[in-house]
């Protein structure tokens, strides 16, 4: 009598400690998504913000770039075409222009 008990205790602390174990599996995947969610929504907040550095340097390389094209010489080529070119030129407009 006493071991049959004894076995019916253990299948009962078994299936209790089964419980357990399904509940920490439960347990740890809602954890996996609730910190997948955070990172993903701390990476986008931080993508949203303005970066003043950002700002800065977009700035300075604008502030290079004309500075280059003003000292650049400026050349004004004016190329007269000869018949030919400029009767390929009208019917090509006048395909595309209709």
């Amino acid at each position: 009598m006493f071991r049959i008990v004894m076995i019916a205790a253990w299948a009962v602390l078994l299936i209790v400690v089964l419980y357990l174990w399904a509940d920490v599996r439960e347990i740890r995947s809602v954890v996996k998504d609730t910190k997948r969610e955070l990172l993903r929504s701390n990476l986008s907040a931080r993508a949203a913000e303005s970066f003043p550095n950002f700002e800065q340097e977009a700035r300075e390389e604008q502030e290079q770039q004309t500075q280059q094209e003003t000292e650049k010489p400026v050349k004004n080529v004016v190329k007269n075409l000869n018949p030919q070119e400029e009767q390929v030129l009208k019917e090509v407009l006048s395909e595309f222009l209709g």
